[in-house]
């Protein structure tokens, strides 16, 4: 493929060669004056053909030229390869700094500063005592119709300043929202701002039906079974979840490339999903069952977010 010597755009038509000092451009800066043409060979007299210097050699069955011509015109060619290799490396570089200026992941950078930014307002909340008006709760649905909270609920996580986990727990979600960030643009580029967020939302619906379900199933076991308003949880994993499942759905079956505790592992997209699952699946378990209860609310509903994940993939949700 060659590059403009100017812009550094790849040209995929016959390129133009510039007579005046021998560059190759794209149709935008093939003339003189919109490539800052150095007119070095403008000047250069043009000096009648020395037929001594081309000889036919009968021995070879065929004509061929001169030392002294064939030396020029590979010296002529390394320096346009060398030039097209710099171009190349040049315009490989500035594409992969536009990828992080773009304004065509708009709708992924809205998404990861809303998460964030509920998130800090959640502490505020939180720090006052009132976290049941952000938190998703059912005792605050019955008691101070909460409803918005079936919306800021989808960026709330369990806030505790005074767990010594609690840097951990940020840590982590910092590098969740990474990946997030990633994923959420390749799905963007592809599907559209307005899929992504839709996407989202259901992927986060459908952790609250698992939430209610849970918090259901936990009050037929216990009637005593309540917790005030501590009960706020957040389900910004399910809406995360579900954009990471999402492109794991179509290659089940392929072998693909991941890092699993910032390690790179090569192995097929289900047992990545079934990673992805065991992630939350396995410290609600351990902390329902030795703990408290109150666990499997904070951990499994976030699976239903991987659930209405593929249900959008199977049935092509919002995407007809």
């Amino acid at each position: 493929m060659t590059y403009c010597e100017n812009c550094g755009d790849q040209i995929g038509y016959l390129p133009f060669k510039c007579k005046y000092c021998g560059g190759t451009f794209c149709k935008k800066h093939r003339l003189p004056e919109n490539h800052q043409c150095s007119f070095e060979l403008k000047h250069v007299p043009l000096a009648p053909i020395n037929r001594k210097e081309i000889t036919v050699d009968y021995k070879h069955s065929g004509q061929s030229i001169s030392q002294d011509v064939e030396y020029k015109a590979s010296k002529e060619l390394k320096k346009y390869l060398k030039r097209q290799e710099k171009q190349a490396r040049y315009t490989i570089k500035r594409q992969k700094r536009s990828l992080f200026q773009s304004t065509q992941y708009l709708g992924t950078k809205i998404l990861i500063i809303m998460i964030i930014s509920i998130s800090i307002l959640g502490v505020i909340f939180e720090s006052l005592n009132i976290g049941e008006y952000i938190y998703l709760s059912l005792n605050a649905l019955v008691s101070k119709y909460t409803i918005h909270t079936f919306i800021t609920s989808l960026f709330i996580n369990p806030i505790d300043l005074l767990n010594p986990f609690f840097m951990f727990t940020i840590i982590l979600i910092f590098i969740m929202l990474f990946f997030t960030y990633i994923i959420a643009r390749i799905i963007e580029m592809s599907k559209g701002t307005k899929f992504l967020f839709q996407l989202f939302f259901f992927s986060g619906a459908f952790s609250i039906i698992f939430y209610f379900l849970l918090r259901f199933a936990l009050i037929s076991f216990d009637p005593n079974f309540n917790l005030g308003y501590w009960d706020g949880v957040g389900l910004v994993w399910g809406g995360i979840f579900g954009i990471i499942s999402y492109t794991i759905f179509p290659a089940m079956q392929r072998d693909l490339t991941g890092l699993v505790a910032i390690i790179p592992i090569r192995m097929k997209g289900r047992s990545f999903l079934l990673i992805i699952i065991l992630f939350r699946l396995i410290p609600g378990l351990l902390y329902g069952l030795f703990y408290s209860p109150i666990y499997f609310l904070f951990y499994l509903p976030e699976l239903g977010g991987i659930l209405g994940s593929f249900l959008v993939f199977k049935y092509q949700f919002f995407t007809r």
